[in-house]
Parts: C-alpha cells; structure tokens; sequence
C-alpha cells in the first residue's frame, strides 16, 4: 500500500514539472510580439534582414515573420490583409499602394512612403560579354539604355525577372522601343524576342542563377549580386561580372509603408472587397519596426553590413524623411 501511495504521489510531482515546463515554454514562445512584415525577394537575399534581427529583438523585444516576393506580390500581399509593414522599391507601386488607402502617415514622419536607404541596380552578363557591353560603356556619352539596345541587337539571353517586382519594373523600362516591351505584363512578350529574352518570374537569387547558368545578362541589385558572389560557401556566379554600375538613373530606393489598419482589403482568392474590420492589422507593431530601422542603431548597423564581407557597403542611408 506504501508503495503504491509513493508511486501515486511521484506520479502527480511529475505531471506537475511537465505542467510547468510546457506552460513556461509556451509563455517563452509568446514572449515576443511579432510584426508582420512583406518585402522584397532583393533585401531577403542579401542577408540583411537576418544581420539586423538580433539586434531589432534585443532592443524592441518584438520578433518578425518575413514574407519575401517580388514588389508586386509583396504589395498585394499587404492589400490582402496579410502584412503589418511592407519593405520594398518601386516607386509608382508604392504610390499607388498610398492612393489606394493602404497606408498611412506614422507620426513624426513627412510622408506615408519613408524612403530611408538605397543601393544600386547593376547590369551583369558573363566575361565573354556577347554584347559587347564593355565597349558600349566605354564610348563617351553612351547610358546604361545603349547597353541593353546593344543585347537587343545582338540577341544576346537575358534573365528577366518578369514578376512585377521593383527589378522588372526597372528593367522594362530600359529596352528600346523596338524590342516591343510596352510595359512589365509578361503576356505581352512579343514573339520575335523570346528566343533570347528570357521571363522566369521568380527572385532575385534564382535569376542570377539562371543567368549564370545561361551565360545570360541580368539586371539585379548590388546587394544580391555580391551577396550571391563573395557566399561562404563561395562564388556562386564564377562567370557572371558587373558591367555597368552605380549609374544614378540606376538608383535602387528602399522605402517602407505601414498598412492603414481601415484599408479598403480584399481576398486574395476573389478579389473582393472584405468586410470592415475583418482584418487584423497590427499598427503598432508595424510603427515599431518602422521606427527602430528609422534609428542610429538600424542606421549604424546598415551602413556596416557588407564591409567586414565585401569590402563596402551594400545599402547607403538616406535622410530628410522625418519631421524636423
């Protein structure tokens, strides 16, 4: 009877330490708040946000959840309801996202779209250069325009992005007229060019992949290029060089919006208007990260990231967004 009255009660101190380590561990998991975030495929692969999570947990005691896709995608995520704060870099999208209802001033900022860092759009291609890009370039007066003319003529491959993103944005808007691209739809390709225009519709890293792969151009960014080339598990591009760089018509401008929590949402399936206040957008939250990447510390921390790795930065800081 002893025994079993000493196994009864072993028996219930044990479910009481399981108790308390699952309760603990599950107020451990909710211990942080999380922001949604939706962003580019471009600042998702070049390891950024990654560098600055530590140090974004440590100091707000919030955590992320990242949902990366071209800037098209990544905006209409956040239309969807499904993202708190958007990171992306197209211009016309992100002022259509604001004339749309999708976001909102945050108090002491100037406007809805904060445009705080920027890096460049590069041309790539392999050594041999097909194109003969190298030369175009090295003729005075020549742009970055002529060069893609030159692939053109030439109908040398070129990786495209065709997925709406702020790359293929970029990119569409740098072919002459003859090549036909009137505009980033994918299905208004024209025929004569699909030979050697190539629309994969994916991320940055696949098509600088794919270029590699191809002995192909591609437009990319900085940031992603170098990341790609100089990886700890090596040169992921062996062929692949940067032939026309850091051109200020290639500018590549990063800005983040916080989602208006009363946007005008829809379903992502239909594409029909969801009732008010079905959606849970938490503004909080997002005006959180805005304002810890907003700061010295985000400030300090992005203008290190590539030094210790690449030799120099891959995104440059940009001001006067704030309310003096």
């Amino acid at each position: 009877m002893k025994k079993s009255c000493k196994l009864i009660a072993l028996m219930c101190v044990f479910v009481v330490l399981v108790t308390c380590i699952a309760l603990t561990a599950c107020k451990n998991d909710t211990s942080k708040k999380v922001v949604r975030i939706s962003t580019t495929t471009s600042v998702n692969d070049s390891g950024l946000m990654e560098y600055l999570r530590p140090a974004f947990e440590r100091e707000t005691g919030y955590t992320w959840e990242i949902s990366s896709a071209g800037t098209g995608a990544a905006i209409a995520a956040a239309t969807y309801g499904n993202a708190d704060v958007i990171l992306v870099h197209s211009k016309k999208s992100e002022e259509e996202f604001v004339q749309g209802g999708y976001s909102y001033v945050v108090s002491g900022y100037k406007a809805e779209r904060v445009s705080f860092m920027h890096n460049f759009f590069v041309l790539v291609g392999p050594s041999s250069d097909p194109a003969g890009v190298k030369d175009v370039k090295a003729t005075s007066g020549t742009t970055v325009r002529d060069a893609f003319a030159a692939i053109a003529e030439t109908e040398s491959k070129f990786i495209s992005r065709g997925d709406k993103s702020g790359t293929h944005n970029k990119e569409w808007t740098l072919w002459p007229a003859s090549v036909g691209l009137t505009d980033n739809n994918v299905a208004n390709i024209p025929d004569a060019i699909k030979s050697w225009y190539i629309s994969k519709g994916q991320g940055m890293g696949a098509c600088l992949l794919a270029a590699e792969d191809e002995t192909a151009y591609v437009l990319t960014d900085t940031a992603t290029f170098l990341s790609y080339k100089n990886n700890a598990d090596g040169d992921r591009l062996p062929d692949l060089e940067i032939l026309w760089e850091e051109d200020d018509s290639m500018k590549n401008t990063y800005s983040i919006l916080c989602v208006n929590k009363d946007a005008p949402f829809v379903s992502s399936v239909t594409g029909q208007a969801l009732p008010q206040g079905s959606v849970a957008i938490d503004t909080e939250a997002a005006e959180v990260f805005l304002r810890w990447m907003t700061s010295e510390s985000a400030s300090a921390l992005i203008a290190q990231y590539g030094m210790a790795e690449y030799g120099e930065r891959l995104f440059m800081l940009d001001s006067g967004y704030k309310v003096e």
